[in-house]
């Protein structure tokens, strides 16, 4: 069995919106608003942003 943080792990991973709402549609029923949530909380985390502004940084 794969936990709802294991999913949003790997969708999280992907690179187009595309591929990352066609994966979550995959997830069992039963688990998919979690993961979603894990996703979204991933997405929005604070470290997540200071990561992006420090690669621009080094454009």
């Amino acid at each position: 069995m794969t936990w709802p943080r294991e999913y949003a792990r790997q969708i999280v991973a992907m690179r187009t919106r595309e591929e990352r709402n066609a994966a979550l549609l995959e997830v069992p029923e039963h688990l998919r608003e979690l993961t979603r949530r894990h996703c979204l909380n991933a997405w929005n985390h604070p470290a997540r942003q200071q990561r992006k502004e420090a690669r621009q940084a080094h454009e």
